[in-house]
């Protein structure tokens, strides 16, 4: 009697371990928004994009934000993606030299609890409708 009980437990025993160790896995990205002197762009519009044609990972995403006082933008996805990062600055408002529209885009691949970074230089190659 006490034996079935030991051999239920033990087989029991693994799987209550082995389930409560899951987590849910993160994805994340933070982007950072720099002037061609490597100065942190602050109040820079972020966005981030995964077209589901060239994605088969996950449907059409969209999230915007926009870069702190250190230039940088945080995003969090629920699954892993290739993504298009487009920043864009209008520098009319600000002492930064030069035309005003300022922009630049990236892709980057998120991974499985990883916190991903990328970089984005803005250039005044682009125009108004590049700009969202």
């Amino acid at each position: 009697m006490i034996i079935s009980k030991i051999k239920k437990i033990i087989l029991i025993l693994p799987i209550l371990v082995l389930t409560q160790c899951y987590t849910d896995p993160f994805f994340e990205l933070t982007v950072n928004i720099v002037d061609q002197n490597l100065n942190p762009i602050s109040n820079a519009i972020v966005k981030t994009v995964s077209d589901a044609e060239n994605d088969t990972l996950l449907d059409y995403i969209t999230q915007s934000e926009i870069t702190n006082g250190e230039g940088k933008a945080f995003f969090n996805f629920e699954n892993k993606a290739f993504l298009t990062v487009v920043a864009c600055y209008d520098n009319s408002m600000s002492d930064l030299e030069g035309d005003v529209l300022l922009c630049k885009e990236g892709h980057v691949y998120l991974e499985e609890n990883t916190n991903k970074n990328i970089t984005l230089m803005l250039q005044d190659d682009c125009s108004n409708d590049y700009c969202f």
